[in-house]
């Protein structure tokens, strides 16, 4: 675009258009030779070569990249149709009521028109053509007939290309030219396999018969529609041959020509061309005599016609409305025309209007996807009418809005369309990556109940909820080693399957739609499973292994594996179940087969040749009463996010892992702030954690963040190999520090001289080095000191002095009895001095900090049948740490399946509270029984359907979980077995289910809790006494602490 400066108010110079237009009709193009005369698009000039006239008729003919006209009655020859993107022109015809043409295209595989001037361009039909080398137009009906030699099809479609449908396609081999009779209801095709022949049927693909069985490789068929003749070039044997309309009386009217090739016939003349000679030319249809030619210098030349409205007269009953039919009027013998529907599509009752299939199935290759509907006819697949298909990897189809999602995985995007390719969408952007990233989505389910897809990614590894709308649910499952990949959602029973393909070890899991519940069905007999279908008429679990190449089924619990089939398969990707039968395709044999889903028998190939198969789904009808009893159906089960069925029939909320359930059970909303003496998990089930389990070496959060990042010991600390950081001078001490024991590895011990070093690294005096006591906490200054193994015996006055002792605990003991019974008065209370452990042990001397450190004589005499600390209490947390997570300002860590209450500020809660696996199970605060029973889920005949984390389980076997102190629940004193167990059952009848946190410790009782945290030191010292097994684990050898009423001082 510019500007140019010009002077208007008068001209100079002068040429001879400016007077009466040069004597022009139309267009005056001064040239230097002179004036000529010039004309519009679709007409032309006349003999005085100064008029443009609407020709009477015209040559059309097509080469490889144009469309060309030439006149039959002006010397006017050989225009070029302003015509862009033509790359192989074919086929050609036109229709004379709309003055307009259309055209195949080898390269493109398209049909397109446009007008005769070039313009509104258009592409009519884009999808499954192969090779269409033969069309015509059905004047009268309005429709449009191809014939495609790749695919074997002979097609039909309305002009834009809509209500495509196959009329014929069994017994085909490369049909090629078309020609049309609608006033009589025929068409007539050529094939060219293995058997060339003419054959004939109606023009609604019935009453099919073959006219020409010997003869060559016929093109160019061609009908005059005066005489009632049949013409065509035969390239075998260089003839064109004519015969009247049943096949009979054929007649040569031309075999002197080297290679005839397109031909058409106008008035008493037939056109054709010859490749040879690059010509186009005439002769009498009748004689072939007077032979002209009316072109030269033209290469390959596919198609010739006259344009000219004798070449589509006639009239039939499709010429008028339709024929009331709804989709498609096909001329017919007789009755003159029925109405047809698009493809896969049943004709009413009424014989006029149609019905979009219900089941059916569809399977997918890179750019296409395909529909087949299974009848009694066999009707063939269809491509869908679905654009922007690059690199399709999975689908799946919601029959309620009747739309069709697939994963494209060269845009890394999901998207939806109609089967017919309106309304598409992008479901899924690539932008939820990030940008410099893709998805690299795997597999999808629709869960058409909640209106969600639940797809799978390579590369974030989890398990996402999307609405069908495009909102963002969030994600319901992930693990740090979790690799889902195929996915199947069975919503009727509020479950999805997936495969989870790990590195060495594949397996194939359920769990329910939020992810809970989780369990492995098969982990073993797996080699890479890809592919997973549901049936839930059978209760069965299909899936297909491609490195295994079998086909495997179970029930749905995963109970009953067999294998399908195992024989002829190479490259499985796909599978579903249809009916009676499972199919699965083949990408390697380009092949769709089936077997009986029962008997296992009648394997069948469904369809072959299909190159780059990627997924196969089944749809099946939907049953309107069915689905409107699902409880989730209607506004989601009242839940503001996933909505799962149990098995009961009622339903229950839950939330994506980044968000929890409210207190009114519906909604989900943001976790609860850890506390400032928590650590915050990033994600996971787990939440807040004390801030001593941060880098402790062991991972307390799902995700395992509380061990990511972890600070740089300083110069004044030790780094354990778990990270876990200790004060320097613990290193080497002959201690285990270090929770993972690396304090004491690779240690070089160097004792000070006056000391005598044990084998383990520890120092003692050398003066306790044979001194008849194991001071080494591994005895070992006591081994070689005697010339025999044992130790000599000590003296009769070491004996003696036990003894006494001995026995002066026992009548002490006696005096401190009334101490432990409660109505004994206050005069003997529990001790006031602590005795402390001469050895450390992890998690216990956390605990201990925690208890009434204060013993009595009594139980002096169970503590000396331990001679050294209990084994395997080293990696408890503490108590101390467990009561940071249970009450108070620290708040309850959260279940995003359950009801936690609103904030981590509050301590009022009586709703469930979850906690990380931990060795000593949290002690409960000191309240009235409603605030320390738990309520950890519903009720109801489904299996559990919350997140529940159990307390690390006691693993020591005779040794009793250690005891805290306690609360207002149950005494030590007092404490049986049997008095536990009715408040066990009590609760558990109470609160609607069975609690799981049991020890491994058994015949031992679990504890009793402690005493509140925020009782007063005097409170708690007045407390019962620890139990006398728990003090007797703590310590290895102590002197009796003295009962304050005994004291001989």
């Amino acid at each position: 675009m510019g500007l140019k400066a010009t002077y208007v108010h008068s001209s100079s110079g002068t040429n001879p258009c400016a007077e009466s237009n040069g004597g022009c009709s139309h267009l005056c193009l001064y040239k230097p030779l002179g004036v000529q005369c010039g004309c519009p698009i679709g007409l032309e000039l006349i003999a005085d070569m100064r008029t443009c006239i609407v020709p009477e008729a015209f040559l059309l003919f097509s080469r490889h990249t144009d469309i060309r006209r030439i006149s039959l009655e002006t010397n006017n020859n050989n225009v070029a149709i302003p015509l862009t993107g033509v790359k192989e022109a074919s086929a050609l015809d036109f229709d004379i009521t709309d003055n307009r043409i259309y055209w195949t295209d080898i390269t493109l595989k398209t049909i397109s028109r446009a007008f005769m001037n070039g313009s509104a361009l258009e592409h009519v039909v884009e999808f499954g053509l192969d090779y269409p080398e033969g069309m015509a137009v059905d004047w009268l009906g309005k429709n449009l007939y191809w014939a495609d030699t790749g695919t074997n099809r002979i097609e039909v479609a309305k002009l834009d290309g809509q209500h495509r449908q196959v009329l014929v396609w069994k017994d085909l081999d490369s049909p090629r030219a078309l020609a049309l009779d609608p006033a009589e209801g025929y068409m007539y095709w050529t094939e060219w396999g293995g058997k060339p022949k003419i054959d004939r049927a109606a023009m609604d693909g019935t009453g099919r018969i073959t006219l020409v069985a010997d003869v060559g490789r016929a093109n160019g068929l061609t009908i005059d529609y005066a005489e009632r003749r049949l013409y065509w070039t035969d390239l075998d044997t260089t003839l064109i041959e004519s015969s009247n309309m049943l096949g009979q009386d054929r007649e040569v009217i031309a075999d002197d020509l080297p290679h005839p090739f397109g031909l058409t016939q106008y008035q008493d003349y037939i056109y054709w061309t010859d490749w040879s000679q690059r010509s186009i030319e005439r002769a009498n249809k009748t004689s072939g005599q007077n032979r002209t030619v009316i072109q030269g210098h033209l290469d390959y030349v596919m198609d010739i016609l006259v344009f000219h409205s004798s070449r589509q007269g006639g009239w039939n009953a499709c010429a008028s409305t339709n024929g009331h039919c709804s989709h498609l009027c096909l001329a017919v013998p007789v009755s003159s025309f029925v109405c047809g529907c698009p493809a896969h599509f049943s004709l009413n009752y009424d014989n006029k209007t149609c019905s979009a299939p219900t089941s059916f199935l569809l399977f997918s290759q890179k750019s296409a996807i395909n529909r087949m509907v299974i009848d009694e006819q066999q009707s063939p697949d269809i491509i869908l009418p679905i654009h922007n298909l690059r690199n399709v990897r999975a689908i799946d189809y919601d029959p309620l809005d009747k739309q069709l999602y697939w994963i494209d995985s060269k845009q890394n995007i999901i998207r939806r369309a109609q089967d017919d390719g309106n309304q598409s969408v992008i479901v899924v952007p690539s932008s939820l990556a990030g940008p410099s990233q893709g998805l690299q989505l795997y597999d999808l389910s629709i869960d058409i109940y909640s209106r969600f897809i639940y797809w799978t990614s390579e590369v974030t590894n989890v398990i996402n909820v999307t609405r069908t709308d495009g909102s963002r649910v969030g994600v319901v499952l992930r693990g740090e080693h979790d690799k889902p990949r195929a996915i199947v959602v069975n919503p009727e029973r509020g479950y999805m399957y997936f495969t989870n393909l790990l590195e060495r070890s594949p397996k194939i899991e359920r769990a329910a739609l939020d992810g809970t519940e989780r369990e492995v069905l098969f982990f073993s007999g797996l080699g890479k499973p890809v592919a997973l279908a549901i049936d839930n008429e059978l209760g069965k679990l299909f899936w297909v292994d491609s490195d295994l190449r079998r086909i495997e089924s179970s029930d749905l619990s995963g109970a009953n594996r067999i294998v399908i089939a195992d024989s002829n398969i190479l490259q499985p990707v796909g599978l579903t179940v249809f009916g009676n039968h499972l199919y699965w395709i083949d990408k390697q044999q380009q092949m769709i087969e089936r077997i009986d889903k029962t008997t296992r028998e009648g394997r069948t190939k469904i369809q072959a040749r299909i190159p780059y198969l990627s997924d196969i789904h089944a749809v099946h009808e939907l049953d309107m009463s069915e689905y409107s009893k699902h409880p989730c159906t209607w506004d989601n089960g009242g839940c503001s996010h996933i909505c799962i069925v149990k098995g009961d029939g009622t339903t229950r909320c839950s939330c994506p892992v980044h968000l929890v359930l409210l207190q009114d059970e519906l909604s989900c909303g943001e976790p609860p702030t850890c506390s400032p003496e928590q650590f915050s998990c990033t994600s996971g089930e787990v939440d807040c954690i004390p801030k001593a389990w941060r880098c402790d070496g062991y991972p307390e959060c799902d995700d395992g963040s509380d061990e990511e990042n972890c600070p740089v010991c300083s110069e004044s600390e030790f780094q354990c190999d778990s990270r876990q950081c200790i004060d320097l001078s613990l290193r080497c001490n002959g201690e285990v520090n270090c929770q993972d024991r690396s304090d004491e590895n690779k240690c070089e011990v160097r004792c000070p001289p006056d000391q005598f070093t044990c084998s383990n690294g520890q120092c003692i005096g050398k003066h306790k080095k044979c001194d008849h006591n194991m001071d080494c906490t591994d005895n070992s200054d006591e081994i070689g000191c005697y010339p025999t193994e044992d130790p000599p015996p000590p003296s009769n006055n070491t004996i003696g002095s036990i003894v006494g002792v001995v026995m002066a605990l026992f009548v002490v003991g006696g005096v401190c009895r009334p101490a432990l019974v409660p109505d004994e008065g206050p005069d003997c209370r529990p001790p006031t001095h602590c005795v402390h452990r001469s050895h450390r042990a992890a998690g216990i001397a956390r605990t201990q900090a925690s208890l009434p450190a204060c013993t009595n004589i009594s139980i002096v005499n169970v503590m000396l049948t331990f001679d050294s600390k209990p084994t395997g209490m080293s990696r408890g947390k503490s108590v101390i740490g467990s009561l940071s997570i249970m009450g108070g300002s620290s708040g309850p860590p959260y279940d995003r399946a359950h009801v936690t209450g609103a904030s981590s500020s509050s301590s009022s809660s009586t709703k469930g509270t979850y906690f990380p696996p931990i060795l000593n199970p949290p002690p409960s605060p000191a309240t009235v029984r409603s605030q320390y029973t738990m309520e950890f889920g519903y009720s109801s005949n489904s299996p559990s359907t919350h997140r529940s984390y159990s307390y690390r389980p006691y693993t020591y076997r005779h040794f009793a979980p250690p005891t805290t102190p306690c609360s207002t629940d149950v005494c030590d004193s007092d404490y049986t077995p049997g008095r536990r167990a009715p408040l066990k059952s009590a609760v558990a009848a109470a609160k609607g289910y069975t609690s799981d946190l049991n020890y491994d410790s058994e015949p031992f009782p679990p504890p009793p809790t402690p005493r509140s945290q925020y009782l007063s030191a005097e409170e708690n010292c007045e407390s019962c006494p620890p139990s006398r097994l728990y003090t007797a684990q703590l310590l290895h050898t102590s002197s009796p602490s003295h009962c304050r009423g005994t004291d001989s001082s």
